[in-house]
């Protein structure tokens, strides 16, 4: 049965018993979450939009009642202005009939822009009218009007005449050549002010000294008690802002209406997206949890699973290793065989290298010796005839001839011996002179010119013979390959070149033959791979000198020379003091050459 099987029954069978004690904190938590989010959102709510609630209806209070101050300071003062200063001598004999009064009277109205301006006599009877509407006016205001001046002050009443007009009244005494000819009233409408009040948003009212409506937003409340009009008294729901009125005797109200819709709304909203984010992490706990316990049963079967084959493969394991140990024995055996008939196969190129040179060598053996006997029997004779000083002339050349033979064997017997297993500092100047010295016997026949511009001092990490027989190889092959060719006007040359890269000294090899072709590069350093006739090279050249730069950690590289022919660089470590550390030079160290 699989895991997903195993999972799938026990989820079915304990699911809600594992999971039953999550789900009711969860639920406990949101409902928890619920009612305190609701509850600290909805308190930080409503305190807020109060006070903005508060600020809006400051602000609105001083603006309507800046309207209404603004609308009666127009006509408070013209009453005066005109009663006290107007030139009215040439209406005194007119103004007791009222037509011509009233005439007047229309005048001002229509220059003031006032409702209705009055003209009325000490007790507050009308004695002319700008409008015929003056049966409507209350008596009582009326003589109100008519009663202030003469006490010396300005009058001011305010007039309800229905419950859609509403008019304020300033009244001063009309003076005629400084005699009183009654009392100039101008009435206006308040019209304007309630329209203004009833487009705003709050709730406005005015009362005056005897707490009378006198105006408000609400039509229906103009004109009774304030008493009986008390709708807000629920200050939760509404914002109060009050201001008195000193110029007409007013205390006007604003409330402004603090919509708890939207907070309750928004407070709601806020708290159950809580609750849902509070589900949302129990159904995540409870799904990772439930993962987790798959993944435990899922653990147990492979686990299971694994050491049983573990068990199996036990086995298998046992006689593969016991076959893989006699396999790396074998192959040990072969790679050491491998690397002695290596060593081996270097050891015999280069006995055939001198076998190859044993003519030209055994000439440059003859030659000093048959110097040498004729220097001696030249010797011989000069000393019969007492001339010592000639004699001993010839005796020096002979001695110079035996040095000559001497160091030649002493190149042909270093070159001939087996190399050492390891590396150590190697004088690159000293075995490009041995192996010029090694190939000029063979150079003799053409005469090629062989130069090199390596300096004393240039040293290598490696095995000096094997670096000899790297150049022996590589000189051997350019003298052979220029004598191949038909010679030109120009006279041969080989030269070699080193040059400091870092740690690493590249020396460069260049001959003027006729080149390696491009087909044959990527062949040609393979095993008795040759391009001389049969008979006169096995094809082990390059492939040994191949081996010997890899054994070096070296590289070679094969391009065409500027004068047409080949060109090898081999790149080899540089000597340094940390150098001949173990983990360098790969071996026990050998003398230096």
């Amino acid at each position: 049965m699989t895991a997903t099987k195993l999972y799938d029954l026990d989820r079915k069978r304990h699911y809600w018993q594992r999971n039953s004690g999550l789900w009711l904190l969860a639920t406990v938590l949101a409902v928890s979450a619920l009612a305190s989010l609701y509850k600290i959102g909805y308190q930080q709510g409503h305190d807020r939009i109060l006070a903005q609630a508060q600020r809006q209806a400051d602000y609105e209070l001083a603006l309507q009642v800046q309207i209404l101050e603004s609308r009666l300071e127009k006509y408070r003062l013209l009453p005066v202005l005109i009663g006290r200063h107007g030139d009215q001598g040439n209406w005194l004999p007119d103004l007791v009939d009222g037509n011509v009064a009233s005439v007047w009277l229309r005048q001002l109205r229509y220059l003031s822009g006032a409702q209705n301006v009055l003209l009325l006599a000490e007790d507050g009877h009308i004695i002319a009218s700008a409008q015929d509407a003056e049966a409507s006016l209350p008596p009582s205001d009326l003589r109100k009007l008519a009663l202030a001046p003469l006490q010396g002050v300005l009058g001011r009443q305010y007039m309800y005449v229905d419950g859609e007009t509403q008019l304020y009244g300033f009244s001063s005494a009309l003076q005629i050549n400084e005699a009183d000819f009654g009392v100039l009233v101008f009435l206006l409408d308040l019209a304007p002010v309630f329209q203004s009040w009833t487009l705003s948003a709050s709730v406005i009212i005015a009362q005056d000294a005897k707490h009378q409506i006198t105006l408000s937003s609400e039509q229906q409340w103009i004109g009774q008690p304030a008493d009986q009009v008390n709708p807000f008294t629920d200050q939760r729901g509404y914002a109060r802002s009050a201001m008195q009125v000193n110029t007409i005797g007013w205390y006007v109200e604003v409330y402004e209406r603090v919509d708890e819709t939207a907070l309750i709304r928004q407070s709601l909203l806020s708290a159950v997206v809580l609750c849902m984010l509070i589900i949302m992490i129990f159904i995540l706990l409870i799904r990772r949890r439930e993962q987790q316990i798959k993944a435990v049963l899922r653990d147990k079967i492979y686990a299971a699973e694994l050491e049983r084959q573990i068990k199996h493969r036990t086995v298998e394991l046992q006689a593969a290793n016991l076959h893989l140990t006699q396999e790396v024995h074998d192959r040990r055996l072969a790679e050491q065989q491998l690397k002695t008939t290596q060593q081996e196969l270097i050891h015999s190129a280069k006995l055939a290298a001198i076998g190859q040179m044993s003519t030209t060598l055994s000439h440059e053996y003859n030659q000093p010796l048959a110097t040498m006997r004729t220097y001696a029997e030249n010797a011989l004779r000069l000393l019969k005839l007492d001339k010592i000083a000639t004699a001993e002339d010839n005796l020096q050349r002979i001695i110079a001839q035996t040095d000559r033979l001497g160091n030649l064997s002493k190149v042909l017997m270093s070159f001939a011996r087996k190399p050492a297993s390891g590396f150590t500092r190697v004088d690159l100047n000293a075995c490009v002179e041995e192996a010029i010295m090694l190939v000029q016997p063979r150079n003799k026949n053409r005469a090629i010119a062989l130069t090199h511009q390596v300096g004393e001092g240039q040293y290598v990490l490696g095995n000096g013979v094997q670096i000899s027989q790297i150049l022996l190889n590589l000189l051997t092959n350019a003298i052979d390959a220029i004598q191949g060719q038909t010679p030109g006007p120009e006279r041969d040359s080989i030269t070699l070149t080193a040059a400091l890269d870092g740690d690493r000294l590249t020396l460069t090899i260049e001959d003027s033959g006729p080149g390696i072709d491009t087909d044959l590069a990527a062949v040609v350093f393979e095993p008795f791979m040759t391009t001389k006739e049969s008979g006169q090279g096995l094809g082990l050249g390059l492939s040994v000198v191949k081996d010997i730069v890899s054994h070096h950690q070296g590289e070679l590289r094969l391009s065409s020379a500027a004068a047409g022919g080949a060109r090898f660089d081999i790149s080899l470590q540089r000597w340094s003091n940390d150098s001949h550390s173990p983990e360098r030079a790969q071996g026990p160290l050998t003398h230096d050459r």
